[in-house]
Protein backbone atom coordinates (compact mmCIF):
# COMPACT_ATOMS: atom_id res chain seq x y z
CA UNK A 1 0.00 0.00 0.00
CA UNK A 2 1.12 3.40 -0.67
CA UNK A 3 0.33 6.48 1.03
CA UNK A 4 0.56 10.13 -0.18
CA UNK A 5 0.83 11.60 3.36
CA UNK A 6 -2.83 10.43 4.57
CA UNK A 7 -2.20 7.33 5.43
CA UNK A 8 0.59 4.42 6.37
CA UNK A 9 2.57 2.11 3.58
CA UNK A 10 3.86 -1.01 4.14
CA UNK A 11 6.88 -1.11 6.62
CA UNK A 12 10.61 -2.28 5.02
CA UNK A 13 11.18 -2.28 8.55
CA UNK A 14 10.29 -1.44 12.15
CA UNK A 15 10.58 2.10 13.30
CA UNK A 16 11.96 1.17 16.62
CA UNK A 17 14.48 -1.34 15.07
CA UNK A 18 15.32 1.92 12.90
CA UNK A 19 15.97 4.43 15.45
CA UNK A 20 17.85 1.63 17.65
CA UNK A 21 20.43 0.97 14.68
CA UNK A 22 20.82 4.93 14.36
CA UNK A 23 21.14 5.96 17.88
CA UNK A 24 23.68 3.12 18.36
CA UNK A 25 26.08 3.76 15.46
CA UNK A 26 25.76 7.42 15.57
CA UNK A 27 27.14 7.14 19.67
CA UNK A 28 29.54 4.96 18.65
CA UNK A 29 30.81 7.21 16.00
CA UNK A 30 31.17 10.05 18.44
CA UNK A 31 33.05 8.32 20.71
CA UNK A 32 35.02 6.73 18.18
CA UNK A 33 35.49 10.28 16.90
CA UNK A 34 36.74 11.24 20.01
CA UNK A 35 39.14 8.93 20.28
CA UNK A 36 40.51 8.38 17.38
CA UNK A 37 43.14 10.54 15.54
CA UNK A 38 41.93 14.05 13.77
CA UNK A 39 42.65 12.06 10.31
CA UNK A 40 40.32 9.48 10.88
CA UNK A 41 37.75 11.26 13.28
CA UNK A 42 35.45 12.61 10.04
CA UNK A 43 36.29 9.37 7.82
CA UNK A 44 34.63 6.62 10.89
CA UNK A 45 33.04 9.11 12.72
CA UNK A 46 30.94 11.14 10.15
CA UNK A 47 29.83 7.78 8.32
CA UNK A 48 28.96 6.32 11.37
CA UNK A 49 26.96 9.62 12.69
CA UNK A 50 24.99 9.62 9.23
CA UNK A 51 22.65 6.84 10.53
CA UNK A 52 21.12 9.56 13.02
CA UNK A 53 19.79 11.25 9.78
CA UNK A 54 18.07 8.00 8.56
CA UNK A 55 16.76 7.51 12.37
CA UNK A 56 15.08 11.33 12.65
CA UNK A 57 14.12 11.12 8.62
CA UNK A 58 12.27 7.39 9.36
CA UNK A 59 10.71 9.00 12.36
CA UNK A 60 9.72 12.00 10.06
CA UNK A 61 7.74 9.77 7.56
CA UNK A 62 6.09 7.75 10.57
CA UNK A 63 4.47 10.89 12.18
CA UNK A 64 4.04 12.73 8.56
CA UNK A 65 1.89 9.95 7.78
CA UNK A 66 -1.04 11.47 10.13
CA UNK A 67 -1.31 14.45 7.62
CA UNK A 68 0.94 17.12 9.11
CA UNK A 69 1.82 18.54 5.75
CA UNK A 70 3.28 21.84 5.99
CA UNK A 71 3.73 20.99 9.04
CA UNK A 72 6.88 19.10 8.46
CA UNK A 73 9.26 21.16 8.46
CA UNK A 74 7.86 22.70 11.33
CA UNK A 75 8.95 19.42 13.95
CA UNK A 76 11.85 18.79 12.09
CA UNK A 77 12.86 22.27 13.58
CA UNK A 78 11.97 21.66 16.65
CA UNK A 79 13.62 18.67 16.71
CA UNK A 80 16.70 20.39 15.83
CA UNK A 81 16.45 23.20 18.65
CA UNK A 82 15.82 20.34 20.89
CA UNK A 83 18.78 18.47 19.71
CA UNK A 84 20.95 21.55 19.88
CA UNK A 85 19.99 22.57 23.20
CA UNK A 86 20.69 18.78 24.19
CA UNK A 87 24.08 18.78 22.74
CA UNK A 88 25.28 22.30 24.15
CA UNK A 89 24.20 20.84 27.33
CA UNK A 90 25.72 17.36 27.38
CA UNK A 91 29.07 18.98 26.53
CA UNK A 92 28.78 21.71 28.71
CA UNK A 93 27.77 20.24 31.98
CA UNK A 94 30.27 17.55 32.51
CA UNK A 95 32.45 20.66 33.03
CA UNK A 96 30.77 22.62 35.03
CA UNK A 97 29.77 19.23 37.30
CA UNK A 98 33.76 18.37 37.42
CA UNK A 99 33.08 14.94 36.00
CA UNK A 100 34.82 13.28 32.65
CA UNK A 101 33.69 15.17 29.34
CA UNK A 102 33.61 11.17 28.12
CA UNK A 103 29.75 11.26 29.62
CA UNK A 104 28.71 14.11 26.82
CA UNK A 105 27.12 11.74 24.39
CA UNK A 106 25.19 9.56 27.17
CA UNK A 107 23.98 13.16 28.81
CA UNK A 108 22.99 14.63 24.99
CA UNK A 109 21.00 11.79 24.80
CA UNK A 110 19.36 11.50 28.57
CA UNK A 111 18.38 15.19 27.71
CA UNK A 112 17.49 14.68 24.67
CA UNK A 113 14.96 12.03 25.33
CA UNK A 114 13.44 14.20 28.50
CA UNK A 115 13.24 17.47 26.62
CA UNK A 116 11.81 15.71 23.31
CA UNK A 117 9.09 13.98 25.87
CA UNK A 118 8.23 17.24 27.56
CA UNK A 119 8.24 18.73 24.22
CA UNK A 120 5.65 15.93 22.74
CA UNK A 121 3.14 16.50 25.64
CA UNK A 122 3.15 19.50 25.36
CA UNK A 123 1.64 19.37 21.97
CA UNK A 124 -1.29 17.25 22.77
CA UNK A 125 -1.85 19.44 26.19
CA UNK A 126 -2.42 22.17 25.92
CA UNK A 127 -1.58 22.51 21.84
CA UNK A 128 -4.29 20.45 21.19
CA UNK A 129 -2.72 18.13 18.19
CA UNK A 130 -4.74 14.88 18.33
CA UNK A 131 -1.90 12.69 16.90
CA UNK A 132 -1.55 9.40 18.46
CA UNK A 133 2.54 8.96 17.97
CA UNK A 134 3.01 12.59 18.72
CA UNK A 135 4.59 12.23 21.99
CA UNK A 136 6.96 9.43 20.78
CA UNK A 137 7.56 10.89 17.61
CA UNK A 138 8.68 14.13 19.47
CA UNK A 139 11.51 12.21 21.71
CA UNK A 140 12.49 10.17 19.04
CA UNK A 141 12.99 13.07 16.61
CA UNK A 142 14.55 15.17 19.65
CA UNK A 143 17.47 11.95 19.98
CA UNK A 144 17.67 12.10 16.62
CA UNK A 145 18.70 15.48 15.97
CA UNK A 146 20.90 15.59 19.00
CA UNK A 147 23.19 12.79 17.93
CA UNK A 148 23.17 13.96 14.54
CA UNK A 149 24.75 17.43 15.84
CA UNK A 150 26.69 16.56 18.25
CA UNK A 151 28.23 13.74 16.01
CA UNK A 152 29.07 16.08 13.45
CA UNK A 153 30.50 18.43 15.17
CA UNK A 154 32.77 15.82 17.16
CA UNK A 155 33.86 14.59 13.67
CA UNK A 156 34.62 18.20 12.55
CA UNK A 157 36.28 19.53 15.90
CA UNK A 158 37.83 15.91 16.93
CA UNK A 159 36.95 16.35 20.30
CA UNK A 160 34.57 16.03 23.37
CA UNK A 161 36.86 18.15 25.52
CA UNK A 162 34.78 21.13 26.20
CA UNK A 163 36.87 23.57 25.59
CA UNK A 164 38.04 22.55 22.41
CA UNK A 165 34.28 21.61 21.38
CA UNK A 166 33.22 25.57 22.13
CA UNK A 167 36.51 26.88 20.06
CA UNK A 168 36.14 24.27 17.07
CA UNK A 169 31.91 24.02 16.95
CA UNK A 170 30.82 26.74 18.94
CA UNK A 171 32.67 29.95 18.43
CA UNK A 172 33.41 28.56 14.68
CA UNK A 173 29.55 28.11 13.98
CA UNK A 174 30.25 25.01 12.93
CA UNK A 175 27.23 24.13 15.01
CA UNK A 176 24.72 26.12 12.72
CA UNK A 177 26.08 24.36 9.63
CA UNK A 178 25.30 21.20 11.43
CA UNK A 179 21.59 22.79 12.03
CA UNK A 180 21.14 23.32 8.62
CA UNK A 181 22.58 20.16 7.26
CA UNK A 182 21.56 17.52 9.61
CA UNK A 183 18.09 19.29 9.29
CA UNK A 184 17.88 19.38 5.67
CA UNK A 185 18.81 15.54 5.89
CA UNK A 186 16.02 14.97 8.18
CA UNK A 187 13.44 16.31 6.74
CA UNK A 188 13.98 16.03 2.98
CA UNK A 189 13.52 12.43 2.47
CA UNK A 190 10.02 11.70 2.96
CA UNK A 191 9.14 15.51 1.45
CA UNK A 192 10.57 14.26 -1.72
CA UNK A 193 9.21 11.26 -1.77
CA UNK A 194 5.95 11.79 -0.51
CA UNK A 195 2.43 11.19 -2.76
CA UNK A 196 1.55 8.43 -5.27
CA UNK A 197 2.95 4.87 -4.51
CA UNK A 198 5.40 6.28 -1.81
CA UNK A 199 7.49 3.37 -0.60
CA UNK A 200 9.40 2.60 2.36
CA UNK A 201 12.57 1.67 0.73
CA UNK A 202 12.77 4.19 -1.46
CA UNK A 203 12.36 6.77 1.17
CA UNK A 204 14.97 4.85 3.30
CA UNK A 205 17.45 4.98 0.18
CA UNK A 206 16.95 9.30 -0.36
CA UNK A 207 17.71 9.51 3.68
CA UNK A 208 20.89 7.60 3.08
CA UNK A 209 21.74 9.41 0.76
CA UNK A 210 21.08 12.89 2.42
CA UNK A 211 22.72 11.37 5.26
CA UNK A 212 25.83 10.80 3.32
CA UNK A 213 25.95 14.20 1.34
CA UNK A 214 25.91 15.91 4.85
CA UNK A 215 28.90 13.69 5.72
CA UNK A 216 30.62 14.96 2.59
CA UNK A 217 29.49 19.29 3.49
CA UNK A 218 31.62 18.34 6.69
CA UNK A 219 34.34 16.65 4.85
CA UNK A 220 34.34 19.40 2.89
CA UNK A 221 34.46 22.42 5.23
CA UNK A 222 36.98 19.96 7.52
CA UNK A 223 39.45 19.68 4.45
CA UNK A 224 39.64 15.80 5.03
CA UNK A 225 39.92 14.85 0.84
CA UNK A 226 40.04 11.08 2.20
CA UNK A 227 36.41 11.31 3.85
CA UNK A 228 35.64 13.93 0.58
CA UNK A 229 36.22 11.02 -1.88
CA UNK A 230 35.16 8.10 0.15
CA UNK A 231 31.80 10.24 1.01
CA UNK A 232 30.67 11.39 -2.14
CA UNK A 233 31.34 8.14 -3.67
CA UNK A 234 29.16 6.41 -1.13
CA UNK A 235 26.30 8.73 -1.88
CA UNK A 236 26.70 8.66 -5.87
CA UNK A 237 25.84 5.03 -5.11
CA UNK A 238 23.11 5.57 -2.82
CA UNK A 239 21.88 8.36 -5.20
CA UNK A 240 21.77 6.62 -8.26
CA UNK A 241 20.07 3.89 -6.74
CA UNK A 242 17.41 6.03 -5.38
CA UNK A 243 16.71 7.52 -8.80
CA UNK A 244 16.19 4.25 -10.32
CA UNK A 245 13.81 3.04 -7.80
CA UNK A 246 12.06 6.61 -8.44
CA UNK A 247 11.83 5.73 -12.38
CA UNK A 248 10.20 2.48 -11.52
CA UNK A 249 7.72 3.35 -9.00
CA UNK A 250 6.95 6.62 -11.49
CA UNK A 251 6.68 3.86 -14.32
CA UNK A 252 3.95 1.98 -12.11
CA UNK A 253 1.97 4.69 -11.23
CA UNK A 254 2.07 6.07 -15.43
CA UNK A 255 0.82 2.91 -16.75
CA UNK A 256 -1.48 1.74 -14.45
CA UNK A 257 -5.12 1.53 -16.16
CA UNK A 258 -7.61 4.03 -16.55
CA UNK A 259 -10.84 2.92 -14.69
CA UNK A 260 -13.28 1.61 -17.07
CA UNK A 261 -16.36 4.88 -17.54
CA UNK A 262 -19.86 3.23 -16.74
CA UNK A 263 -21.59 1.47 -20.15
CA UNK A 264 -18.37 0.59 -21.50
Amino acid sequence: MSHGGGGHATELYPENQIFAVGVVLSLVGIYLANFLPDNLSMLIGGLLVSAACVAGANTVRKVAAYGLGTGVPSIGMISLGMGTLAAVAGVLIPKALGITYLVAPILTLIIALVVGYIVGRLTVNPVGMKIPIMVRSMTYLSVAGAMALLGFTTAYVGSLEPQAFINGALNTGIMALAFITAGMAILHPFNACLGPNESHRRTLTLAVACGLITWFVFSVVKLDIISMVVSIILWAIAYVKFVKMSFKDACAVLHVPEIPKKGE
